[in-house]
């Protein structure tokens, strides 16, 4: 009759231990999964967000490129006299010297937010992070110690059979 009762609570301990281990396996996989998720998106985004910067840079230089060859036809034109010419293209070199202003506000402009940014995630994410994983331990911890208690109430089952 105790082997039998013995090998009842078995089952049952058994069945809850294996339900336990699904939860924690579940556990496992979302909280984790999420944050990975969470990861990989903000990399693509910096990324993105990387891949802008560049963009921005190339044109400031492209635009420096240009305002030097401006210049240059310009000394060109000095130096064959043609003075009808020069007017047209002392415009031309304030609008793209404007222009080279402009870029290259645009491109310190996007570094200093992804500088400002950045420190913003390394923080925030650095804050996420710990709390993802310390609340992922807390569960951790309060399936092994329900573990503990589903073996520990078999224990007077197990010593009625010795």
């Amino acid at each position: 009759m105790a082997l039998s009762k013995a090998l009842s609570s078995l089952a049952e301990i058994e069945t809850k231990v294996e339900q336990l281990t699904a939860d924690q396996a579940d556990t496992d996989f979302y909280v984790l999964s999420e944050l990975v998720k969470d990861y990989i998106s903000l990399i693509q985004s910096v990324k993105d967000t990387l891949n802008e910067r560049v963009k921005l840079y190339r044109v400031w230089k492209d635009d420096e490129t240009t305002l030097a060859k401006k210049r240059e036809a310009k000394a060109k034109l000095e130096q064959q006299r043609k003075m009808d010419k020069v007017d047209q293209a002392d415009q031309e070199i304030s609008e793209w010297e404007e222009k080279v202003t402009k870029s290259q506000e645009s491109f310190e402009e996007i570094s200093r937010n992804i500088r400002k940014e950045l420190a913003f995630f390394e923080r925030q994410k650095a804050r996420d992070f710990k709390a993802t994983v310390v609340n992922y331990l807390q569960t951790m911890m309060n399936h092994q110690q329900q573990l503990a208690t589903y073996w520990e109430s078999f224990v007077p089952e197990a010593k009625l059979i010795a």
